[in-house]
């Protein structure tokens, strides 16, 4: 079906295997040819592997019975995939002479007896074919395996003269115990007598991800066919396989068009992609159905195998402007399992998307989805889907209590920290007040020069660079100083954003300043400045104590007289003898680097001009920053084109696995990192790592140096004067070194997960691919320190930035996170949630003095909509159950019917064939839009009626709008929040939704008629 290029051998181990549907690939032509069975981490991956395996053709089992395991270890038969589980269950010799029963050719067996023998171990007679029962027809007797095989056992009198096994003659078999493996009682030791079953089969083998437990090195060295696909550990051979990623269909085109790798497409929209393939010219592409969920694309060596993880991304296309919260939350996955916060019921614990059946007015069902959460005492909550934007993840306390259904506590919760919200919300507003006082610049928009600056940019800008820049200008040309945080991952394009709004202000006439914690790094800025405003007319100079006297002399003058219009620095530009003529905006690169000293000093600066501050440090540590004064935050999330991730090796220290790959970085021209974090013992590893790579000069930095002798030797190496830096983790933010694609962490057990996150980022910053080896030695490694080793390689993908702090956060909790008195209530009801009530409250007081139709712009949509229609999105139409997770949130986060049609329009040219469901379940959004913007509060069906309640800062005035559109009077006058209509007015409740679609988008309305409000 696919040809990778690449031919898995047997008895090796391989590492960077990629992903489930990668391997399944890899593994094929040899599952195909025999019995195995597939060791993986968890049910849930087996599961993976059984629909990918089916899918490609070849058909297996989960080993989910104690029969099964009889059938694969004793009679060497069977397709079987097996969590790790198994080798904690108690087995013990004794139990197996208990509860397995042998028959072999020439036994002479009483056919009572042994179907008595069966019975005892609960495989009974059944008259039809049946999994795990027997039947008998005269002198054969017929077995039905749990795994599909059939068993025939022909007598002659009382003696076994012929057994076959899927028609092939067989001298033996061994009958189980019908029971299911997980009902046997488990222990905290690996099964000694378990270990001996594994290691003695001459049966295939694979190993999924398991090298982390300590049975994996017990078994590895006996088994006589096996493959293992690993994390970590000496003699890997790497296979490659690597994630893609593309922002645009543009990118995805451009890849389909290389003709010098094989392309292989998966997807559920045959019809779709062979259209666009054609109407491209593109071919010798060859293109799959597929109806599975959770493919995940890949590459490897240059062959390329596309799914819908990323067609689904690139030809549906959702950009919307979102709050800060929002736009938090939507980063952060739910997955089954996690802490989630309903805003109306408190801390659960997410579970699964279920579909139910409900029964609507004329007796007939209607599908709907739901998001289960479980809370204390087993109780559940189902939350319709379209109301998803009512939960959020948890952030905070590791492990929260969850909420008691049914009690007031979660309402008593909520209160208490409204009181909180509402302090701290005045006292932001206070500095808010007082900074609109203030009275900047408002800088003009030039349309033909911005353009001409952005078509001068060699790459290409990503939706959020975009997205950025365009809420930066829109800040500029305000009167009210900007002062916006500008977050991104390492490597994702915030130094171009900056160079933007630098543009913007220099076009106008005004300076600009750059600056930066470190003297190596506004050296690299300035570098990067003069090349990228090469073709403007804009004198440009740096400014640091390492300039020469004179040289700062002439530098301060210029300034002064507006002779430079863009300076970049350290601190030595806050000094008092730095002046400027026209200074118009302040960057300020990771301000939270800065001493206190130099922050009192940086807002003196500020005055009144626009400040953009830019930080790699992931979201939730910038918090502070972001809410005191109200800060407005940008953030980049999308990497830019042609960035790739980063290879993460885990292996324990060993000189081969050193010099070879510092060989291959060598050889390349490039240079290597070497993470040390110990000052006392980095000089003894120096003469190590001197005597295993001859030849090659070694730089040694730490903290304890003093900062101009760190900064030159920082620079020396920058300069390509040294082969290889041995540092501490001094070099961890901000620094670009092009060059290095290298980096080792040693003894990374010890280092923290966003740490060695950011140390990793250090490297593959251009177009080379960057390689991070985590050492570790063997007596360090213990379970805990490894699983926390995996979720860095699991976290390798573009972005993980933000995810990973959020890990961190959870462990240490998100107690002090907003710098404020109050702020422990946000771990009370989550992170999110307390963030979203505070911009809520923000905007709730920030609009007290606005007009009716400017503060509805700000809110959010609250509009519920509880009708019994069948209004949902099939599974097939999402790559996995996160992706549709994913694509509810974010279309809870539409706000206007514009945003809605475009949504609606990419997803209806994009998915073929789409159900009734697909259709109203876009009307029943459009009306909570739409009745939003009227004070809907709710549609919904109580007893007899349709009802329309408005929400409690409504009027009449409200409901008067709402009726003079009913041209055929359906709806009748309850109360001053209240409408009915008699379900009898409409024939079903299809019907009732096509009349309020009909009255909001004015169709068949002529004129509008007065309206008389009548109880």
């Amino acid at each position: 079906m696919v040809d990778l290029g690449r031919k898995l051998e047997l008895n090796r181990i391989y590492s960077n295997s990629g992903n489930t549907f990668s391997k399944s690939l890899l593994l094929f032509d040899l599952l195909k040819k025999e019995d195995f069975l597939i060791f993986v981490e968890t049910e849930k991956k087996a599961l993976s592997y059984k629909k990918i395996l089916s899918f490609l053709g070849e058909r297996c089992f989960l080993m989910q019975n104690f029969c099964d395991f009889v059938d694969f270890f004793l009679n060497g038969n069977g397709k079987f995939l097996l969590n790790k589980d198994i080798f904690y269950i108690d087995f013990s010799a004794n139990f197996f002479e208990k509860n397995i029963f042998q028959i072999k050719k020439g036994d002479r067996v009483d056919m009572l007896s042994f179907a008595k023998k069966l019975n005892d171990l609960g495989i009974s007679f059944a008259e039809y074919e049946e999994k795990l029962h027997f039947n008998i027809k005269g002198e054969i007797f017929t077995y039905f395996t749990n795994s599909g095989n059939v068993l025939k056992i022909s007598f002659w009198g009382d003696e076994v003269d012929e057994i076959l096994l899927d028609n092939k003659k067989i001298d033996f078999y061994f009958f189980g115990l019908n029971k299911e493996l997980n009902s046997f009682s488990y222990v905290s030791e690996v099964n000694k007598f378990f270990v001996e079953k594994v290691k003695s089969t001459e049966k295939l083998i694979i190993l999924d991800s398991i090298d982390f437990y300590n049975f994996y090195d017990e078994i590895i060295g006996y088994l006589k066919n096996f493959i293992s696909f690993a994390n970590f550990g000496n003699g890997l051979e790497n296979l490659g396989v690597e994630e893609i990623f593309f922002n645009n269909l543009d990118e995805f085109k451009f890849k389909l068009e290389e003709k010098t790798s094989k392309k292989y497409i998966f997807t559920k929209n045959l019809n779709t992609i062979k259209n666009f393939l054609e109407l491209n010219n593109l071919e010798n592409i060859s293109v799959f159905k597929s109806d599975l969920n959770n493919l995940k694309s890949f590459k490897i060596g240059l062959n390329y195998v596309f799914t819908d993880d990323i067609i689904s991304k690139i030809f549906v296309k959702r950009r919307v402007k979102r709050s800060f919260s929002e736009n938090m939350d939507l980063l952060l996955q739910i997955k089954p399992g996690d802490y989630v916060v309903h805003i109306d019921h408190g801390v659960g614990i997410f579970s699964e998307i279920v579909t139910k059946e409900i029964p609507d007015q004329n007796g007939k069902t209607v599908k709907k989805e739901y998001i289960t959460i479980d809370y204390k005492d087993n109780d559940k909550l189902f939350v319709p889907i379209m109301e998803v934007g009512r939960v959020s993840k948890y952030v905070g306390s590791e492990n929260p209590k969850l909420t008691n259904l049914g009690t007031k506590d979660w309402e008593k919760k909520l209160k208490k920290v409204s009181e909180d919200v509402e302090q701290i919300a005045s006292e932001l507003l206070e500095i808010y007040a007082k900074r609109n006082l203030q009275k900047g610049f408002a800088f003009e928009s030039k349309k033909a020069e911005e353009n001409e600056f952005f078509r001068s940019f060699e790459y290409v800008y990503t939706d959020d660079q975009h997205l950025a820049i365009e809420d930066i200008f829109t800040d500029m040309e305000k009167e009210i100083p900007m002062d916006r945080l500008l977050c991104g991952d390492v490597g994702f394009g915030k130094t171009e954003v900056a160079f933007a709004s630098i543009f913007k202000c220099l076009i106008n006439d005004k300076q600009a300043v750059l600056i930066s914690p470190l003297v190596v790094l506004a050296y690299e800025h300035f570098e990067k400045a003069k090349e990228r405003f090469k073709d403007f007319p804009f004198n440009i100079e740096v400014l640091t104590r390492f300039e020469k006297p004179a040289v700062i002399k002439s530098t301060l003058q210029k300034l002064q007289e507006g002779k430079i219009d863009l300076v970049i620095g350290t601190h030595r530009l806050l000094s008092s003898d730095v002046k400027f003529k026209n200074l118009g905006l302040l960057v300020i690169d990771e301000e939270h680097k800065f001493g206190v000293k130099d922050k009192e000093k940086i807002k003196a600066l500020k005055g009144n001009i626009d400040i953009l501050s830019m930080s790699a440090t992931p979201i939730p540590r910038s918090l502070n920053m972001a809410l005191n004064g109200l800060r407005q935050v940008s953030m980049l999330t999308t990497p830019p084109v042609g960035k790739q991730e980063i290879q993460t090796i885990i292996s324990d220290f060993n000189d081969g696995l050193i010099f070879d790959a510092c060989k291959r970085e060598f050889d390349r021209g490039g240079q290597v990192f070497f993470i040390h974090n110990r000052v006392e013992t980095i000089l003894s590893l120096q003469s190590y790592l001197e005597n295993i790579l001859p030849g090659k000069k070694i730089l040694v930095t730490h903290g304890q140096l003093k900062g101009d002798t760190l900064e030159k030797r920082i620079i020396q190496f920058k300069r390509k004067e040294y082969d290889l830096l041995l540092s501490t983790t001094v070099i961890e933010n901000g620094i670009d070194f092009a060059n290095v694609n290298t980096i080792f962490i040693n003894d990374s057990v010890n280092f923290g997960i966003s740490q060695i996150h950011q140390l990793r980022g250090r490297v593959g910053r251009g177009s080379q691919k960057g390689y991070c080896y985590l050492l570790f030695r063997k007596d360090q490694i213990k379970e805990d320190a490894s699983k926390r080793l995996k979720t860095i390689v699991d976290y390798s993908h573009l972005g993980a930035g933000f995810e990973l702090a959020i890990k961190d956060l959870e462990i240490r909790g998100g107690g002090d996170i907003l710098g404020i008195r109050q702020s422990g209530s946000s771990s009370e009801v989550g992170l999110n949630l307390f963030l979203e009530m505070l911009e809520d409250k923000i905007e709730e007081l920030k609009n007290a003095g606005l007009s009716e139709s400017e503060e509805i712009k700000e809110k959010r949509i609250k509009t519920i909509v509880d009708l019994s229609i069948d209004a949902f999105i099939d599974d097939n139409l999402f790559s996995s159950e996160l992706d549709k997770i994913n694509f509810y949130r974010e279309i809870e986060n539409i706000r206007t019917l514009e945003e809605l049609e475009i949504v609606k329009k990419d997803f209806f040219s994009f998915n073929e064939n789409l159900s009734e469901s697909v259709k109203n379940f876009f009307d029943l959004l459009y009306l909570k839009i739409i009745g939003f913007a009227f004070k809907i509060n709710s549609f919904r069906k109580v007893g007899i009626n349709y009802q329309i309640d408005f929400f409690e800062e409504s009027n009449l005035d409200d409901l008067k709008k709402f009726l003079q559109l009913d041209r055929e009077v359906k709806f009748q006058f309850v109360d001053a929040k209240k409408l009915r209509s008699s379900v009898k007015n409409f024939e079903n409740t299809e019907k009732f939704v096509e009349y309020l679609l009909k009255i909001f988008k004015g169709e068949n309305i002529s004129t509008k008629k007065k309206i008389k409000l009548k109880k």
